[in-house]
Formats: C-alpha cells, sequence, structure tokens
C-alpha cells in the first residue's frame, strides 16, 4: 500500500485522489499520510489546496521497492515504471550528477 500511495502521488495529488486510486477510506488515508510524511517519504504542499508529493527519499523508495519486486516476479512493468521513475528524478533535479 505504500508503494501505491507514494507511486500516486509522485508528481503531487490530492487526498481525495490518492484515496480514490489507492481505494482507501479517509481515516485509513489519514494514517497512512501522516507515517509517510513523519517518515519523509511524502511531502505536504500547500498551494491553496493541500497536495502532497512522492519526496526524493520516497522516490528512492519506490525505485529500490520496484527493482526487489522485479528481481523476485521479473514483471516487464515494473521494470518500465523504474525507468519513468528515474526520468521524473532528472526531471526534478535537472543538475543532477551521479
Amino acid at each position: 500500500m505504500v508503494a501505491k500511495i507514494l507511486r500516486v502521488a509522485a508528481k503531487g495529488s490530492k487526498e481525495e485522489e490518492i484515496m480514490e486510486q489507492c481505494k482507501l477510506d479517509s481515516t485509513v488515508l489519514e494514517n497512512y499520510l501522516s507515517a509517510l510524511a513523519e517518515l519523509r517519504l511524502l511531502m505536504v504542499e500547500d498551494k491553496g489546496e493541500t497536495f502532497y508529493r512522492t519526496t526524493e527519499e520516497g522516490l528512492e523508495f519506490l525505485r529500490i521497492y520496484y527493482r526487489l519486486r522485479w528481481l523476485l516476479w521479473g514483471s516487464d512493468n515494473d521494470f518500465l515504471l523504474m525507468r519513468l521513475l528515474g526520468q521524473l528524478k532528472k526531471k526534478m533535479h535537472p543538475f543532477y550528477v551521479s
């Protein structure tokens, strides 16, 4: 469930969007959101409305999660998602040098 929430919030999402896409009720979602924010995997942005966005640490968690999942079960869809997450990281930090 954590990976689903972080995936939905990768580009910024409202609570209702996360609730709908992850099929969670508001009470359960609030618990997840507060825990993920406390772990610094998710940040809260207030731009007139409250948005949740996956942090750099959250994106790294997703990369590791999907890489392990791909190694264990070998799904092509997870490999494509890992590539997209890598591209998202480049867009967020265009001057990133590894």
